[in-house]
């Protein structure tokens, strides 16, 4: 269905992520997943951390710290998690994962799942899952690469 809708040409800007301590989750993507501070701020009594990747140029991340009552549950395995409703995970292109997985095992990570084949017919080569302390999820996957025609 095409659509000329006032939707039709949206893209996701960001996803935010509330959490309990916004200097401690910045500690981690800095640290783990090597991201870089776009910009913070407070505002309201929250603190407010934009991130992005190291080489990229767009804010993928916000995080929105404090004033949180209430936590996720703590996940062993992602089958678990997917019991869950609501937002499951942030999911991050990368070029070789098995250079990624490798570093994160070396960073102390938490592994949901360790890389595996993608799903056949999705486009994936491989995926694989980690979570953060706070057990927010992130699938880590590397595309398919089309063959190239001589």
């Amino acid at each position: 269905m095409t659509s000329n809708g006032p939707f039709a040409h949206a893209q996701i800007h960001h996803i935010a992520l509330r959490v309990v301590n916004a200097k401690a989750s910045k500690d981690w993507f800095l640290t783990k997943l090597d991201f870089r501070v776009a910009r913070e701020f407070s505002f309201g009594g929250m603190d407010f951390v934009w991130l992005s990747p190291t080489e990229g140029n767009a804010s993928v991340i916000e995080l929105i710290g404090g004033g949180i009552g209430a936590s996720r549950p703590p996940y062993q395995n992602a089958q678990e998690s997917l019991k869950q409703p609501g937002f499951h995970h942030i999911c991050l292109h990368v070029n070789d994962i098995e250079q990624v997985m490798s570093e994160i095992r070396h960073r102390d990570v938490k592994i949901l799942i360790d890389v595996m084949a993608g799903a056949p017919g999705s486009g994936v080569e491989k995926g694989a899952f980690i979570a953060d302390p706070w057990d927010n999820i992130f699938e880590l996957l590397e595309l398919a690469r089309t063959p190239k025609i001589a």
